[in-house]
């Protein structure tokens, strides 16, 4: 979930977009399917400490930020350098050295992760297996035989009865793995976390998300046989999606990690609604909506947030993530989803793209109309929101079409704008962290489009690195916004 900043050109990927994406391809392959191992859970564990991280830093001083900042500038250079577990580590460093006096128990529980040996769980035959571990090799904890961990499954959002097992095991042997044999729980997505106790002390240990799934073989069976049959079918929107997520659901059966926590139960609700039901009425899930555009030949993956209520006519904001980074990453991490959370307050539309090796399957002014058909809405204002290779993502859309943009953001990266005469009537909000590689590129956009008249709001953040960078400018962001 860390990215970096690069270039988009007219006519394609330049050669330095061409290196850095095989980069990024060297540290995705260790995350493929076929690669089920340690290195594939890293990327996950790499994207819950990113959120502990901006949770802390959120609620932190200025003098505690900037504390922190070595560490996260250390972890960008590991992920890069394809040391995950060192890059987790220099994460962790970074949350304690926010904490205003960290002990001992903080730092040892930092390093431990609660995993399940599978995502998807039959309801006829309820037991998981669990490991305590640590993510990264440490020094042995001051543990002894009365330190314990205590799980608990918890509903999502959030369960009025919830379910908890507690075992005792003597920490120091680690990693720790033992079943639970659950108790009658209801079909549904949770979240289950655990608390580390020792001498008196508790502190709670980052943990993950499984679901629990009734039929789950005669279900798993029938989506097996519908994306066979469906696998050269005619490419309407919805049948693209339930492929989509038919294909997920199937691979999280045969122990498929993902980069984040998804909602399982509620993607198999989606999966048949659009499947199996006449007519089609999709779920609308807590976590937004996954969602696959097509225009009969290209296929560009989407995650959705609508607000509770949306007016018929709104406002779309896109959002492009940066490169080794998702459609989940603006959900996810950026804030551990500020950005999302501050547009649904405004009662905003948030789309996140996903972009391949080769960029953007479809563009901005193709995205546009099919979401408006898909969505059964209007929008008067759309806004283009991106980081790092985002931002350049975000230039090379607007100085593509200018018809149906009321406002671009470029955040920790430049780009190649062209100029126009309709580029001139939009505002720019540019920015980056002082201590952002990204900073020359947003500073070299900056300076170009001012000399196109065009009109820029440039920001610069003291004590801030590429990865924070989007966290740091939301608030200004959104002012920019709310003016347009």
């Amino acid at each position: 979930m860390i990215d970096v900043t690069t270039k988009i050109t007219p006519a394609g990927p330049s050669l330095v977009l061409r290196f850095q994406f095989v980069l990024i391809f060297l540290c995705l392959v260790q995350w493929g399917p076929a690669c089920h191992g340690q290195d594939e859970n890293l990327r996950y564990e790499l994207g819950k400490r990113v959120q502990r991280y901006e949770l802390q830093w959120e609620k932190s001083t200025k003098e505690l930020r900037a504390a922190s900042t070595d560490a996260m500038e250390r972890a960008v250079r590991q992920f890069f350098g394809l040391d995950l577990a060192g890059a987790a580590k220099s994460i962790d460093d970074a949350w304690l050295a926010m904490l205003p006096s960290p002990t001992s128990m903080q730092r040892d529980s930092a390093t431990l992760s609660l995993s399940s040996s599978t995502l998807l769980i039959d309801s006829s035959t309820p037991k998981i297996k669990l490991m305590l571990k640590s993510v990264y090799p440490t020094a042995n904890p001051n543990w002894d035989s009365s330190s314990f961990v205590e799980c608990e499954l918890n509903s999502i959002p959030g369960a009025s009865a919830p379910k908890r097992e507690t075992k005792k095991q003597p920490l120091p042997s680690l990693p720790l793995e033992w079943e639970w044999q659950l108790p009658e729980m209801e079909p549904g997505d949770y979240r289950l976390s655990a608390t580390l106790h020792h001498d008196g002390v508790s502190m709670p240990v980052l943990g993950t998300q499984v679901s629990i799934i009734k039929d789950k073989q005669i279900r798993l069976q029938a989506i097996a046989t519908w994306v066979e049959d469906n696998k050269k079918s005619s490419k309407t929107s919805a049948v693209c999606t339930a492929r989509m997520l038919g294909r997920q659901l199937l691979l999280a059966d045969r122990g498929k990690d993902f980069e984040c926590d998804i909602p399982m139960s509620h993607w198999f609700q989606e999966f048949e609604s659009i499947a199996f039901s006449t007519p089609t009425q999709r779920p609308l899930g807590p976590n937004g909506r996954w969602q696959v555009l097509t225009d009969g030949k290209a296929e560009q993956v989407v995650r959705i947030q609508l607000p509770s209520q949306p007016a018929e006519r709104t406002t779309l904001v896109i959002a492009f993530h940066g490169a080794g980074g998702s459609e989940n990453m603006f959900f996810e991490a950026y804030g551990a989803g500020r950005l999302v959370e501050l547009a649904k307050s405004r009662n905003w539309v948030v789309v996140c793209p996903r972009q391949g090796l080769t960029g953007l399957s479809m563009q901005a002014d193709a995205m546009i109309p099919a979401l408006e058909k898909e969505l059964n809405l209007a929008f008067d204002r759309v806004f283009l929101v991106g980081h790092s290779m985002g931002a350049a993502q975000a230039i090379e859309q607007v100085s593509r079409s200018q018809e149906r943009i009321t406002a671009v953001a470029a955040i920790g990266g430049g780009g190649n704008p062209r100029r126009s005469d309709g580029l001139q009537r939009i505002p720019f909000f540019v920015s980056a962290g002082e201590r952002d590689f990204g900073r020359p590129g947003a500073k070299k956009l900056s300076e170009k489009l001012q000399g196109f008249s065009c009109k820029v709001d440039y920001s610069e953040y003291a004590d801030v690195e590429h990865l924070t960078i989007v966290q740091a400018c939301l608030d200004e962001l959104f002012r920019f916004l709310d003016r347009q």
